[in-house]
């Protein structure tokens, strides 16, 4: 099977300035942001769909990025939470009892981890969990520790450490 061979954006410029000198000057009098957009306005581009521009993040996204992203789906309903919780129990096995939860204020990867799992497991969100330990809060707090690492209060994390051994395997 053969490839077609990769333009680049010489070749678009040239044809964009040859067929619609118009657009073209637009572009580069900056009134239009790209010229991408230019090429699909002249319609020599297709309209990227999204499932397209969502397999190019997906493809760029880092595993810590795709991780949080799939919790994320999990945690949505979007995903089914078997899948989920299969998966991320098999990636990292239980530390041992007693083991540190969080350096200071942040909880550790593997924390995060086995909160991941049992929420997939019992389809909980954060805001069920910040429920069963107790707290007001509305599960924001949760939801960014658990996705991008942010800070929790002192409480929660406690909190968490008593719900965490009582959801032990």
């Amino acid at each position: 099977m053969s490839k077609k061979p990769k333009r680049d954006n010489a070749h678009d410029e040239q044809r964009l300035k040859a067929e619609f000198p118009e657009l073209y000057g637009d572009v580069l009098a900056g009134r239009i942001p790209s010229l991408r957009k230019a090429l699909v306005m002249a319609g020599l581009k297709a309209q990227r769909t999204r499932l397209e521009k969502l397999k190019n993040s997906w493809a760029k996204a880092t595993a810590g990025e795709r991780e949080g992203f799939l919790t994320w789906l999990t945690i949505s309903g979007a995903l089914p939470a078997v899948s989920a919780a299969s998966t991320v129990a098999a990636a990292a096995p239980l530390p041992p009892a007693g083991a540190p939860i969080a350096s200071g204020r942040y909880l550790l990867p593997s924390t995060i981890t086995r909160i991941r799992a049992i929420m997939a497991k019992r389809r909980l969100k954060p805001d069920d969990v910040m429920a069963e330990m107790g707290f007001l809060s509305d599960g924001q707090a949760l939801a960014r520790a658990l996705a991008k690492n942010a800070s929790l209060r002192l409480a929660v994390i406690a909190g968490l450490e008593m719900w965490l051994r009582a959801h032990e395997d």
